[in-house]
């Protein structure tokens, strides 16, 4: 999916391409090992994606229009995941987690509309987790601990280098905020 998208069209403040806009279940499909998926990147409305200095995760939501009645074909249970690639020119993608449909109503009697909101995989495990252990290395280097270990991601991280060992005791607390407290 994530090789397909023609980045040289791209040419100006904006702009951006969207792929294809899949749903994952986390049930799989006819007895297989693989999980059921459905496109829907014909019933998607709009797109709102969140980003911020004071949050620690990308999140967003996607507005559906469905005539082909998705949450009882595939349900909608808050394990699910959205797979798309929104290609503008700094950005990139990842899989991300359906954690609450909202707003659900119906347009007629076999049409209706709802939103899907989404999160990174990160801010699930940081709900999930707790940090309680002691460090005694840079901050920078702690946090890349936390990432890696606490919040089990192998993502691309863009760390400023810190000076000079320090000594900190996280007391069971969320991945993020022992982030926050490191920087």
């Amino acid at each position: 999916m994530y090789n397909t998208i023609n980045t040289n069209q791209l040419n100006q403040a904006g702009q951006y391409v969207l792929s294809d806009v899949v749903l994952v279940s986390y049930q799989s499909s006819g007895g297989r090992n693989e999980p059921k998926k459905i496109s829907i990147r014909s019933l998607v409305t709009e797109i709102n994606i969140y980003e911020s200095l004071k949050s620690n995760v990308l999140s967003g939501n996607i507005v559906v229009t469905d005539a082909q009645n998705i949450p009882n074909h595939l349900p909608l249970t808050g394990f699910e995941q959205i797979e798309f690639k929104l290609f503008t020119p700094a950005e990139t993608g990842h899989p991300m987690h359906v954690y609450k449909i909202s707003d659900r109503q119906g347009l007629n009697p076999r049409t209706q509309i709802y939103a899907l909101h989404f999160t990174s995989k990160e801010m699930i495990r940081n709900e999930q987790v707790r940090v309680s252990r002691a460090f005694e290395d840079t901050s920078d280097n702690s946090i890349l601990s936390i990432v890696r270990k606490e919040l089990d991601s192998n993502k691309t991280l863009t760390i400023e280098e810190t000076k000079g060992v320090h000594k900190y005791v996280m007391p069971r607390i969320r991945p993020f905020e022992s982030i926050n407290t490191l920087a």
